[in-house]
């Protein structure tokens, strides 16, 4: 990350690719066709536990809030450091088969979810 001062106004602008909203629901296969009625078909789902729209994603995942932002980064360290320059609460980080992620959590309770994809092997 550069050594330019971090302000609140600066924040995560030129670090977030794609910024979407995720809900998460243990009635994932009941959202997913009620949404797919309202936008169409997804740009991706695996069938059973996520689906993509552009700008909404519908997952399975219920150890998180029901609605957050899930924001993609070439730059995950530099999107921590940010998060904590800005008084962010960083979570722990989980490296899955697709993505390493990054819950933060502002001072005011917006959650976003940080990801990278896992590069290929």
């Amino acid at each position: 990350m550069s050594d330019e001062k971090i302000t609140g106004t600066s924040g995560f602008g030129s670090l977030f690719e794609r910024v979407t909203v995720m809900h998460a629901t243990d009635r994932w296969s009941g959202v997913a066709g009620d949404v797919e009625a309202v936008l169409g078909s997804p740009k991706f789902s695996d069938g059973s536990a996520w689906a993509a729209w552009d700008a909404l994603s519908v997952s399975d995942e219920t150890d998180g809030p029901a609605w957050s932002l899930l924001a993609r980064t070439a730059d995950l360290e530099a999107t921590v450091d940010v998060a904590r320059a800005l008084g962010w609460h960083v979570g722990e980080r989980t490296v899955g088969a697709h993505e390493t992620r990054v819950p933060l959590r502002s001072p005011h309770g917006l959650t976003v979810i940080a990801y990278t994809p896992t590069p290929a092997s």
